[in-house]
């Protein structure tokens, strides 16, 4: 019995070390600032300058 909840622990610590690493990577990845280069916020101006 002992030995199934050992694995059931550890397996449980592999998945929430793994998710931990795919995070880091993401977050390491990718520019969030990216999204601001390509898709501006409009400002006051830029919708005076459509009319």
């Amino acid at each position: 019995m002992l030995n199934l909840w050992l694995v059931t622990i550890s397996l449980g610590g592999f998945l929430v070390v793994s998710i931990g690493l795919v995070l880091f990577a993401l977050k390491g990845a990718v520019n969030s600032e990216d999204s601001y280069r390509v898709d501006p916020i409009p400002t006051d101006n830029d919708q005076e300058i459509k009319k």
